[in-house]
């Protein structure tokens, strides 16, 4: 169903649901209990005029007799009054209405609707003189030594009009009060859900060019103000999101600029004369070593592009040795360390395994490691080493190099960012922010602790394998 698929259509299909299902059952109940009224006021003075008759029967001579004068001059005195009665005695008709006498009206005809076993009485539902309808209280009991049956009855046309009349009412106010309910709760439905309609407009005019706009968090329905905030929350993420995007594309452009335009400048140089062996030579060692740059850019922009779209989502479930891990990023840094020639060491031997993956981890290690290596002294020493403390894997990367300023060290993780030490040097400003988006990936931390001239140490906190 088509109105299924909409909040407004579930909550008024639902509400008008509930609402003529409870009216509809209160008109029920209504006319049951006024029906049982009505009949229940009807029974009530049929007994009160069987105790009379009863009362009227008294014994002379050894003879049953009854005091029909004070009944005669009474209601029943009248043919077709619609009050009758009828006394048996042993089976014989023994008094009786006038009407009954004249139409020949069997009271004890009809169908049984209530019955006092108890009590001997019953009472009948039947139809009398021009149709009309009857009810009719039996009572039997024995009294000086004789059997005896008294029929009352009472013609409830009037009742019945009354009953079918509230039965009428209800049928016309029911269905009028549904209506009426429906048109109020449609209305009070469609007035609760305008503030919906508010904010999917707001939503709808927010666009990649206007991401920093912001949802008013204050509406007419307090669960939106949440919803709001959540919304909000989205829109400051993807605005960081996109900013960083921008920031890393800007970035790259620019570093990857000025490789392409000093390879350019030097193919140019040498296609524009002949130039000696040595010149060429010198020439292609330049473009090599500004290749080789582009590569390492080229490979950090990928491992980032991978790291933000979630590469570790998959893989982080795996128990990987750290000692692995360190020896695979010292066998690949070794060459770098003997050109530089500074001295690696590992001071810790046992193995501790962590959860997460292997090769990520080692490229995090082995950007630390380069780093290490690559900002050091002649003849420094860079050493690795490793603890288990507290449930946790530490990791400590420490080096004799250059040190990092107090200033840069807030942001040595962004992506880009060379501090002027070390501004011309060949790295990309990529190794660390990978180092700890890996490292967070695995939910551990990093920090750095660093003197200029002295050196810096990098500790690396992860969680053990469970």
């Amino acid at each position: 169903m088509i109105w299924l698929k909409s909040i407004k259509g579930r909550l008024f299909g639902w509400s008008f649901s509930f609402i003529a299902t409870m009216l509809l059952a209160m008109g029920v109940f209504l006319y049951n209990e006024v029906e049982e009224i009505i009949l229940e006021s009807v029974d009530k003075a049929l007994h009160s005029k069987e105790q009379l008759i009863t009362g009227l029967l008294h014994e002379e001579n050894n003879n049953i007799e009854i005091e029909l004068s004070e009944i005669m001059l009474g209601e029943y005195s009248l043919p077709r009054s619609g009050h009758y009665y009828k006394v048996l005695m042993n089976g014989l008709l023994l008094a009786a209405s006038p009407s009954i006498v004249e139409d020949d009206f069997d009271l004890a005809s009809g169908s049984i609707v209530s019955s006092d076993a108890e009590k001997s009485q019953e009472i009948y539902m039947a139809t009398g003189p021009d149709k009309e309808p009857i009810r009719t209280l039996h009572h039997s009991f024995r009294t000086y030594g004789r059997s005896f049956d008294i029929f009352v009855a009472e013609s409830i046309r009037e009742h019945v009009g009354m009953i079918h009349t509230f039965r009428n009412f209800l049928m016309i106010i029911i269905p009028a009060s549904i209506l009426i309910v429906c048109l109020v709760n449609r209305w009070i439905i469609t007035r609760s859900l305008l503030p919906l309609d508010v904010f999917a407009a707001s939503i709808s005019k927010i666009t990649h060019r206007s991401l920093d706009n912001r949802l008013g968090v204050k509406t007419e329905v307090q669960e939106l103000d949440g919803l709001a905030e959540s919304f909000n929350d989205m829109l400051s993420r993807l605005q960081r999101a996109f900013e960083s995007e921008r920031r890393l594309v800007s970035d790259a452009s620019h570093e990857l600029k000025t490789p392409v335009s000093v390879i350019k400048a030097h193919c140019d140089v040498l296609l524009l004369n002949d130039r000696s062996k040595e010149e060429y030579r010198e020439a292609l060692m330049t473009i090599q070593d500004v290749s080789a740059n582009m590569g390492r850019l080229i490979n950090d922009l990928l491992s980032l592009a991978r790291l933000d779209a979630g590469a570790l989502s998959t893989s982080t479930s795996r128990d990987v040795s750290l000692k692995t891990c360190i020896h695979n990023a010292l066998r690949l840094v070794q060459p770098l360390a003997e050109q530089r020639a500074v001295s690696v060491r590992v001071s810790s031997s046992n193995d501790l395994l962590l959860q997460g993956d292997g090769d990520r981890l080692t490229e995090a290690l082995l950007n630390l490691i380069e780093n290490a290596v690559r900002y050091n002294q002649e003849n420094g020493v860079v050493d690795v080493s490793y603890i288990q403390k507290n449930g946790a894997v530490h990791v400590m990367v420490s080096d004799t190099g250059i040190g990092i300023a107090e200033e840069d060290r807030n942001r040595i993780f962004d992506r880009f960012y060379r501090s002027d030490a070390v501004r011309n040097s060949d790295g990309t400003g990529l190794g660390l922010n990978i180092v700890k988006l890996i490292v967070e990936g695995h939910h551990g931390t990093i920090m750095v602790d660093s003197t200029v001239g002295q050196g810096s140490r990098f500790s690396i906190t992860l969680p053990l394998s469970a």
